[in-house]
């Protein structure tokens, strides 16, 4: 049920993937990423319908909508992933007790995986599909829910 944009991204992402290297930490990196940036996003709150929500919940909401959109099924699969984020964030935020350490916490978490990032790509020889199209940032999380459910592309891998 793909969109053929989707479709498409997914092909480019994919190109630069290719290296099993890279793509293993790639599926540690992006969720380490993705969490980090649902945890430092708890501590603004703000007021929808009466009632105190997080921007994490926010964020988290509509990206989800954003992957529905691409493609159902990865879609799908990406709002229970990202449910399960979201929840995480807001009690590792509760358990840290103060926005200074979910800001340390944002931090080592948000650098930490973005080093993996780039380690995933120095195994792959080529520069992340982000340097091209800022766009690929909003594939890269779909692309390893794809991969793990076997619907990714189909590249030759290293």
């Amino acid at each position: 049920m793909a969109n053929d944009l989707f479709n498409r991204q997914l092909g480019r992402y994919a190109a630069v993937h290719r290296d099993m290297r890279n793509r293993a930490t790639h599926f540690v990196g992006i969720p380490i990423i993705v969490f980090s940036l649902l945890l430092v996003l708890t501590l603004w709150r703000v007021q929808i319908g009466g009632r105190e929500v997080s921007v994490s919940l926010i964020v988290a909401i509509v990206a989800v909508l954003g992957w529905l959109a691409l493609d159902l099924g990865v879609g799908l699969a990406m709002a229970v992933a990202m449910a399960l984020a979201w929840y995480a964030a807001e009690a590792l935020a509760g358990a840290l007790g103060t926005p200074s350490s979910v800001w340390t916490a944002f931090g080592a978490l948000f650098v930490g995986g973005w080093i993996l990032q780039f380690v995933g790509h120095y195994y792959e020889g080529r520069r992340p599909a982000l340097a091209d199209n800022i766009f690929q940032a909003f594939i890269g999380p779909m692309f390893l829910v794809a991969d793990a459910m076997g619907e990714g592309p189909r590249v030759t891998r290293r």
